[in-house]
């Protein structure tokens, strides 16, 4: 069921600004109020931003374009978050023309142009981009690097907002906001390490347990036994740096499932967002599963109905296309259909990978970690087939295995933590062991002022969300945009909740999972702000809105739109501040 969007009965509109905008004032603490603050002058509606990566940017310009007042905070020395500093090697694992900013995109728009250019950006490479991005629209003054957002409390006393808890350095401060926009993302938070027997023993022996987000330096590896644990792209990667570029002595990947990679070019020519990125693709992928409850045309569901039993086969010919390209056999033949796997664990496989382990250059082992020992890994290995079959749990696990083993890197992924807030709204955020639902991915519908700009999405062009996700987001603060009663947000919450639980894998970020429904989705809030769905244009667009892949420039616009609809504080009318780099 598909609400209409429209205004909060308890939430009077966020935002009337005065004309002209008063400057953003901070006022001292009081005296003896422990630091609490005091609120800023009358008229002064500001917004806090928490992370200074590529939605914290974005959304700190669709505010600025209105006019409207916030501070970004982030803990590190400079913008960029994820992508400033990661394990060694570490990329996008998708061409260069998905992931770039809608309105500052990297190179000059080109018909077919991914046919030809399958450049995958290094880290480094997307860095420079956000610094740019950062620099090109004068970002820097909003953004306070090297502080910490140490809690963000409710102000109490019945006023509305929120006082952020800051660190910089040894110095400790307050800030009251008036709305509060968490832009940490997805993969930034609280490094998953598992508990390991024997690790205190095993580095005092002179061995190392490090996780993946720590591998920052390939030397790391120089002539040591590596294993990597975990199955998924950030074990891979490691895994090829220690073996390639570090200089392991042996680099092995000891991981409990196999998952199915995504060929780069299916059928070694076909690149695989004209598959996974176009509405025909995604149309195959909702027949199959099912339509997202949000944003589908009304027809899909009983087609779904009728039709899931045919796509099943056709995504077993999908398997064995990819069994084929990428060497998945044996043990390394994944338990769950292609599109489930996906969605708990997809990634696009770099060619490399293959050829390495087709050459012993590195070892795969299926198993689990049991303990460590000095200078080895005790790996349980051969689990039953079937073990990862849904709603069931691992299985038995057979013969114990010496591994030798002189670092240990855990690519187990990261976990999220809300304890920057009280326990009340934690409670009423009501995170479960799947993760967060909310409205749109985007606002709780108990905590009013509060939004995740796409902290709590994971598609695969994830920095397009990110801008569609601000221009959102800055709408319902200007009151462009008006939400629908709490009441209505919970039960899509819910909806969306029930519909990801009948088909998806058990992992902690499901509740996040949109990715191969991300042009649906994308729709859905496109047509929430008044914006057309069919972002093609050109004499074919019929056709290239069905089979061309959508990307990131297809969005070219969309952040600041509300402004320029109304000729606003941007002082024109036109499209705002789309440039192509030289």
């Amino acid at each position: 069921r598909v609400h209409e969007v429209r205004v909060r009965p308890q939430d009077p509109p966020l935002l009337r600004l005065p004309a002209p905008l008063k400057l953003m004032t901070f006022c001292a603490p009081k005296q003896g109020s422990g630091g609490s603050q005091v609120p800023f002058d009358d008229g002064v509606f500001t917004v806090g931003i928490i992370g200074a990566g590529v939605a914290g940017l974005q959304q700190a310009r669709a505010l600025q374009l209105r006019g409207i007042r916030c501070v970004v905070y982030d803990k590190a020395p400079k913008v960029g978050g994820l992508w400033r500093e990661n394990y060694a090697s570490y990329g996008v694992q998708v061409p260069g023309q998905l992931y770039e900013f809608p309105d500052l995109p990297r190179v000059k728009a080109s018909c077919c142009g991914d046919l030809f250019n399958q450049k995958y950006p290094t880290g480094a490479e997307v860095q420079a981009d956000i610094e740019a991005y950062a620099d090109h629209f004068g970002l820097g003054a909003l953004v306070q690097c090297n502080t910490e957002v140490l809690a963000v409390e409710e102000r109490g006393g019945g006023a509305a907002g929120w006082v952020f808890r800051l660190a910089t350095g040894s110095q400790r401060s307050s800030r009251v906001f008036d709305y509060c926009v968490v832009c940490t993302g997805m993969y930034s938070t609280v490094p998953f390490m598992p508990a390991l027997p024997g690790a205190k023993d095993f580095e005092a022996a002179g061995g190392r347990v490090i996780h993946s987000s720590r591998y920052l330096d390939s030397r790391l590896a120089a002539g040591k036994h590596v294993v990597v644990v975990g199955g998924a792209k950030s074990a891979i990667d490691v895994t090829i740096d220690a073996a390639a570029a570090g200089g392991a002595a042996r680099s092995t990947m000891v991981y409990r499932h196999a998952h199915w990679g995504t060929p780069r070019l299916l059928l070694w020519f076909l690149p695989f967002q004209y598959v996974f990125l176009s509405r025909l693709g995604q149309l195959l992928v909702s027949l199959f599963k099912g339509p997202l409850p949000v944003g589908a045309p009304g027809w899909l569901p009983p087609a779904h109905a009728l039709l899931s039993c045919v796509m099943r086969l056709v995504f077993r010919v999908v398997e064995e296309i990819i069994a084929l390209q990428l060497g998945q056999h044996g043990d390394f033949r994944p338990d769950l259909d292609v599109v489930a796997d996906f969605y708990g664990y997809g990634h696009v496989l770099s060619p490399e990978f293959r050829r390495m382990r087709a050459r012993g250059e590195v070892s795969t082992l299926r198993g689990q970690v049991l303990r460590l020992e000095q200078g080895r890994a005790v790996v349980q290995a051969a689990p039953k087939p079937g073990c990862c079959a849904r709603g069931g749990g691992y299985g038995a696990l057979a013969e114990e295995l010496s591994v030798p083993c002189d670092l240990l890197v855990c690519a187990t992924g990261f976990g999220k933590d809300y304890r920057i807030f009280s326990p009340a709204v934690q409670a009423a955020l009501g995170a479960e062991a799947d993760g967060l639902y909310l409205y749109r991915h985007i606002f709780p519908p108990k905590v009013p002022r509060l939004a995740f700009c796409s902290s709590e999405v994971a598609t695969i062009s994830n920095i397009a969300t990110a801008a569609i996700h601000a221009e959102y987001v800055a709408r319902v603060i200007a009151g462009e945009l008006q939400l629908p009663p709490a009441d209505a947000m919970a039960e899509e919450a819910e909806a969306t909740k029930h519909w990801k639980r009948s088909w998806m894998p058990p992992t902690s970020s499901r509740a996040s999972l949109v990715l191969l429904h991300q042009i649906h989705y994308h729709d859905r809030l496109m047509q929430d702000m008044g914006l057309g769905w069919a972002r093609k244009r050109g004499l074919f667009w019929p056709l290239a809105t069905l089979l061309m892949p959508y990307q990131p420039r297809d969005y070219a616009g969309v952040l600041g739109s509300g402004v320029a609809a109304k000729g606003g504080a941007n002082g024109g009318g036109g499209p705002i501040g789309i440039a192509v780099r030289k």
